[in-house]
């Protein structure tokens, strides 16, 4: 089957210096990123290079340009597998992908590249394009669109152009097919106001064109012979009942059109078929984006080549590494950040993961294993806090916001990780990823989640403290801030309580007024509460872990 392996992008819109993008088989590819960060220019760069429009007639406009400058140069080179079609004339070659360059003062240059010499033919037959066609399904493009007849790249106008391709090779079907449709046309001239406009019509076309050398009639007919089952329509149906597109939700359009694309994939193995689904979650509650990716995932694995961007942490899945990509913006020019499980493994084992139990066979599912939704929001973040546990999770935000520092406006995610010996863990994964990550624990040897500190030190090493220093932190047991990682002494209530006058009363004030004794949830209530506002060691000293995560970088 025809499909993308890998594009190359440069110069075109928010890309400046090259990308590349890889499409590993039977695995869906996922661009994230946060809003204008080029994960819809990606995009269109596929669609210009296997949509509707032949690239090399396609009229560019001047922000396709980086920078709005036409004097650069657009490069686009796609590799391919699986086509049937053959190039050259002297001699024959199998096609292994296609080169686009754009540059002001001259016409597009595409040309289809010779996958026995890396040779490039100038001339690019409709054919050959037709063989892999990318689809893009969005919240703006409505269902009704890709399941009209609109243009004959539509996915209805694909689907029933190859059911005409089929039918015509037996000539007996045609003919009763024809018989068929006459029976039909013959009712429909029953009715005596529809035979008299056909009468009329096909009078009045004859005697206006009758000069003409080809002359037109106008014939109502059941069928049109040049695509048999293009009067076929699709509707949706509800108990049985059809229903108009418009009565639909703009998220069941999208698992819709996914259904009829997967449908298509699977009918004719011959025709590829690159899906792009734009922010597949909107519109959809939760449990719907749920469902929907894991519909799409087992979709990807069944062959049809699916493209998503998103903002939804149910659309990545780390046993999916390969399709993974990072979509990120520095100094207005868009890059990429993807990984598989060499690079995951070598970023372990560099940050001090045990070479006994990591290996590299078992790096990915392990990782994809652990994984839950709550931690995969990291993806979404341009810092993260990786705190040991809740209480900090739900405390941290509400102190700092209290002190000026927002973290959702910077952009900054706190995530509890369940466990000093998460830490390490979460830490490796999103530093491979160039997403910055501050850790925070404390140093309570009553927790039987540590009890000898190896996991912490494991989270220690991981971010490059000496091991001559790690006793050192492990024994502290008051703040001990640097650039990398905060301890909260002894554990964090504790400190807490040392460092805010009014904060023990406050606490125990908020046990009794919500009946409970919930760790974290007292901790959240009593940040509300304390003092914040009058100088004190607990305002100094998170006034500087605010300064640290500020200052975190790769």
């Amino acid at each position: 089957m025809p499909r993308l392996k890998q594009i190359t992008i440069e110069g075109f819109r928010s890309i400046s210096d090259q990308i590349v993008i890889n499409f590993p088989e039977n695995q869906p590819t996922v661009l994230i990123g946060e809003n204008n960060s080029g994960k819809s220019n990606i995009i269109r760069a596929i669609e210009l290079m296997f949509g509707e429009f032949h690239p090399k007639y396609k009229k560019l406009d001047d922000y396709d340009h980086f920078d709005r400058d036409t004097n650069n140069q657009i490069t686009i080179e796609a590799q391919v597998s699986g086509f049937a079609g053959r190039l050259g004339r002297a001699s024959e070659f199998s096609c292994g992908g296609f080169n686009f360059r754009a540059k002001r003062g001259s016409e597009n240059d595409f040309a289809a590249v010779q996958a026995e010499d890396g040779g490039e033919n100038v001339y690019v037959s409709t054919a050959l394009r037709e063989e892999l066609l990318c689809v893009v399904v969005n919240s703006e493009q409505n269902l009704n669109y890709q399941l009209s007849y609109s243009t004959k790249y539509t996915l209805l106008s694909r689907v029933t152009k190859a059911f005409h391709d089929k039918l015509t090779e037996d000539e007996e079907k045609v003919n009763r097919l024809k018989g068929f449709f006459e029976e039909i046309k013959n009712t429909f001239l029953e009715v005596e106001e529809f035979n008299a406009f056909n009468t009329n019509m096909s009078a009045l076309a004859e005697s206006v064109l009758s000069n003409m050398t080809h002359a037109l009639a106008f014939d109502f007919s059941a069928y049109d012979p040049s695509n048999y089952f293009k009067t076929m329509r699709v509707h949706p149906t509800e108990n049985g009942e059809t229903r108009a597109y418009e009565e639909l939700g703009t998220g069941q359009q999208q698992i819709l059109a996914l259904s009829f694309a997967h449908a298509y994939a699977k009918s004719f193995l011959g025709q590829g078929l690159i899906f792009v689904i734009d922010e597949p979650e909107a519109h959809l509650h939760p449990l719907a984006q749920k469902w929907l990716a894991k519909q799409m995932f087992k979709m990807s694995e069944d062959g049809l080549q699916v493209i998503l961007t998103t903002h939804s942490p149910y659309f990545i899945d780390l046993k999916y590494i390969n399709g993974i990509n990072l979509v990120r913006k520095s100094e207005g020019s868009t890059y990429v950040v993807s990984n598989d499980a060499q690079s995951l493994y070598d970023h372990c084992i560099a940050t001090g993961s045990n070479p006994g139990k990591t290996q590299l066979a078992t790096v990915v599912p392990f990782y994809a294993n652990q994984a839950t939704a709550h931690i995969l929001t990291g993806f979404f973040a341009n810092k993260i806090v990786l705190a040991e546990g809740l209480t900090e999770e739900l405390s941290l935000p509400v102190y700092f916001s209290r002190l000026g520092f927002d973290p959702t406006e910077y952009g900054v995610e706190i995530i509890g990780v369940n466990g000093k010996g998460n830490l390490a863990k979460w830490w490796r994964l999103f530093t491979l990823y160039k997403i910055p990550a501050y850790i925070c624990f404390d140093n309570d040897v009553r927790s039987k989640d540590d009890e000898n500190g190896s996991r912490r030190k494991d989270a220690l090493k991981a971010i490059g403290i000496p091991e001559a220093d790690l006793n050192g932190v492990l024994g502290i047991d008051d703040w001990n801030i640097s650039e990398q990682f905060c301890v909260f002494g002894t554990d964090f209530e504790t400190t807490m309580r040392a460092s805010f006058d009014d904060y023990a009363e406050i606490e125990t004030e908020q046990k009794e007024l919500l009946g409970s004794n919930s760790k974290h949830i007292i901790a959240r209530e009593t940040a509300k509460r304390v003092a914040i506002d009058v100088e004190s060691a607990g305002q100094q000293r998170l006034l500087e872990v605010i300064e640290r995560i500020k200052a975190l970088e790769i």
